[in-house]
């Protein structure tokens, strides 16, 4: 892969610094000559001034000359490391074509040799064989080696114009802060010093009452999920009561019991700690099971049915919970982050004890009923971007199935800890979620599917899907695939991923654009790196 930068036309504007800064030390020279060549009282006037703009000049040329050099070192280098790059990149094409034909020639050998055995051919033959194999093999991992050595050439080329950017910078810095001595200097530092309190109190004001917003958001939808829990209990509980055999006081002992089991649940997850967060490898089996990174958003739900395979152990057991986080750079340097979260894995703690996963029904409980009460999988994932180094300012992309969903869709309204950009979720209910305009929404929405809709009960909505006045909202309701299969076939998430494909016409052309950038596929991605982290109850 080709590095970014122009060597050539950086050199060339270096060299247009550099004659320039000459200019403005000829013309400081000229005024300083002016002040001191002259006796002439008349000329006083003229000699202070030319003297404080010589003065000024010389500070100019400063910090001209100082970013001309370091621009001029820093194109050399540039030029350097290209050229690393390119003969590292070419070595290595030549290895793997030839590494090609060596495990040809291998396969041959090898089949040769079989059929030499099988046949109990002489033993010289055998042995000329086994000589011939032994030779093939050895070539295969020369060349692979030098495959191996060339990649690592790139990447030091890489870091080599990586260490000539930052000391260019540093020279840059200390030529401007050398010369940065000028009455003018010191009264512009001065008033930049107390414009920087005030933006800084006034971002820390901006802060503070962003993040009141969001708990009161919090608070409301709490209330409002209560309610109409509330309102459900006593609609079951009429219903029940009206049946002859049961009556009022069963009917108030099972919606008690109900109450019950909803409190527990959603205070064993709040009550708890947040789980110690640590980096996970993928085995070899799952990384065979895993085809390799989403290209498009097109493909973006697709890493949900892997996170959700990653936290078991066995078939039947939720003994961890994974996500995956992925930093995608292009060519320009913007770095952006995609986070893919995933769905209840674990129904039954309240019966047979909790299996580890913190992505249960506990959790889903939380999140649906007291979003003002932070879960365990929230704060997880929070601790799992700081560990990944996802800056509060990164563009960052949320992606979930259900559950996954439903969390992406919290921290996109509640949490401003980052810059949610992007939230891209199936058969989640977010619709009445008040997730900023500034963040792009994609939600797809089975037709049959009864989650997506579950906001619409718990929150007291009236619709269940989101309304088509909200210019960053992409609502693609659609029959499932596997509708025939029922709601098993309706709320899946492979399923969900190929509606997505199937209909992401649907999505703005704009949109899609900017969304995926979030990709390897973007054809300005310079390059990815994806990371899973890991944690239990």
């Amino acid at each position: 892969m080709t590095l970014p930068g122009n060597p050539e036309a950086l050199a060339e504007r270096a060299a247009t610094y550099v004659s320039s800064a000459s200019r403005i030390e000829r013309a400081a020279d000229d005024l300083r000559n002016l002040a001191y060549a002259s006796t002439a009282r008349s000329l006083d006037a003229i000699r202070e001034r030319s003297g404080q703009v010589a003065g000024d000049l010389s500070a100019a040329y400063g910090r001209y000359a100082g970013t001309a050099n370091a621009l001029v070192e820093y194109a050399a280098a540039l030029r350097e490391a290209h050229r690393k790059a390119d003969e590292a990149d070419a070595n290595e094409a030549y290895a793997e074509r030839h590494a090609g034909s060596a495990d040809t020639q291998v396969s041959a050998y090898d089949r040769q040799l079989r059929a030499l055995e099988q046949s109990a051919s002489p033993t010289g033959n055998i042995e000329a064989a086994e000589r011939q194999l032994a030779e093939a093999r050895a070539a295969a991992r020369r060349y692979d080696n030098a495959a191996t050595a060339a990649r690592e050439a790139h990447e030091q080329a890489r870091r080599d114009m990586e260490a000539a950017a930052q000391r260019a910078m540093s020279l840059i810095d200390s030529a401007i802060d050398a010369t940065n001595e000028g009455w003018l200097d010191k009264v512009g530092n001065f008033f930049e010093g107390l414009g920087s309190f005030f933006a800084d109190l006034g971002k820390w004001i901006g802060d503070f009452l962003q993040d009141l917003w969001n708990e009161l958001q919090r608070l409301v939808a709490t209330v409002l999920a209560l309610v109409g829990t509330v309102l459900i209990l006593a609609l079951v509980y009429a219903l029940l009561s009206m049946i002859p055999f049961i009556g009022p006081f069963i009917a108030a002992l099972v919606v008690g019991l109900l109450a019950g089991f909803l409190l527990a649940s959603i205070l064993s997850d709040v009550t708890k700690p947040t789980p110690a967060v640590s980096k996970r490898n993928l085995t070899d089996s799952e990384v065979d099971n895993y085809r390799g990174q989403p290209t498009d958003l097109a493909h973006a739900l697709k890493e949900t049915t892997l996170v959700d395979s990653l936290g078991h152990h066995t078939k039947d057991s939720a003994d961890e919970t994974v996500i995956s986080v992925t930093k995608v750079v292009d060519a320009d340097g913007v770095v952006r982050w995609r986070v893919t979260l995933p769905s209840t894995q674990e129904w039954f703690s309240r019966l047979n004890g909790d299996q580890g996963a913190v992505n249960d029904l506990d959790s889903n409980l939380a999140l649906m009923l007291t979003p003002s009460l932070r879960s365990q999988y929230e704060r997880a994932v929070l601790e799992a971007m700081k560990q990944a180094g996802v800056g509060p300012d990164d563009p960052v992309m949320l992606v979930g199935f259900s559950q996954g969903g439903i969390l992406a869709g919290t921290l996109a309204a509640y949490n401003n800890d980052y810059n949610w950009d992007a939230v891209v979720v199936a058969g989640a209910p977010i619709d009445s979620m008040p997730i900023p305009s500034t963040t792009t929404v994609v939600s797809v929405q089975h037709n049959g599917d009864p989650v997506p809709r579950l906001d619409s009960v718990i929150s007291l909505g009236t619709d269940g899907y989101a309304p088509t006045d909200r210019p960053n909202w992409t609502t693609i309701q659609e029959d499932s695939p596997l509708a025939s299969q029922g709601v098993g076939g309706i709320h899946y998430s492979p399923a969900y991923n190929s509606t997505l494909q199937n209909n992401i016409g649907q999505v703005p052309a704009a949109t899609r654009d900017d969304l995926d950038r979030y990709f390897i596929g973007d054809e300005n991605a310079y390059g990815y790196e994806e990371s899973y982290y890991t944690w239990k109850e």
